[in-house]
């Protein structure tokens, strides 16, 4: 009997190993998909950028900005010119005007429209034009005709500046979630288009 009641014991320690070790390599795969899934959302927060401030400018002045295109800094300030209505555009949009809109927590998505195919162009259309009829709606997309970044695209929010050698839309999507209202005046418009 002895042996009987020596064995089950064996067996009960057994299965208090497999079950400590079995929570061991659970508590191994949860630290590993969250590094993963973490270090994802950090290909796609684009890079900080020193804080330009926010001050008013008069419209038709064009200020020297930190980055290229820009984050943050002097712009516009005056209704129906800056800051600018939520959408697509098919022609550059004036920078100080737009850098009013990342101070509303908006996202800005500029391409170097001979850095891109039509294919690409209009990929980013629909994207933008879905985007606007969302809770998420604050976007604008506009050909560069700046300095040229080095990159067919860039996507700036409010002292974030992403650049992207294709149009990434799920990159896009992710940089908005990380950065998307996280401005000083998140609450300013336009209002959402209709």
């Amino acid at each position: 009997m002895t042996r009987r009641v020596g064995t089950a014991r064996s067996a009960r320690l057994d299965w208090r190993v497999v079950a400590l070790a079995g929570a061991i390599v659970v508590a191994i795969a949860v630290v590993a998909i969250a590094l993963l899934v973490s270090s994802g959302d950090k290909k796609y927060q684009g890079i900080l950028e020193p804080n330009g401030g926010g001050q008013h400018v008069a419209v038709g002045t064009f200020p020297t900005y930190n980055s290229t295109p820009a984050t943050s800094g002097p712009h516009w300030n005056q209704p129906g010119v800056a800051p600018m209505n939520w959408g697509v555009y098919t022609t550059a949009v004036p920078e100080p005007a737009v850098v009013h809109n990342l101070e509303h927590g908006g996202i800005v998505i500029w391409y170097q429209a001979s850095k891109v195919s039509a294919d690409e162009v209009a990929k980013l259309t629909d994207f933008v034009n879905a985007q606007v009829h969302t809770s998420q709606f604050k976007f604008i997309l506009s050909p560069w005709t700046g300095k040229d970044f080095g990159h067919p695209i860039a996507v700036t929010a409010w002292r974030y500046l992403l650049y992207l050698d294709s149009a990434d839309t799920e990159g896009i999507g992710a940089f908005a979630d990380l950065h998307y209202g996280k401005s000083p005046e998140p609450l300013g418009g336009p209002a959402q288009p209709a």
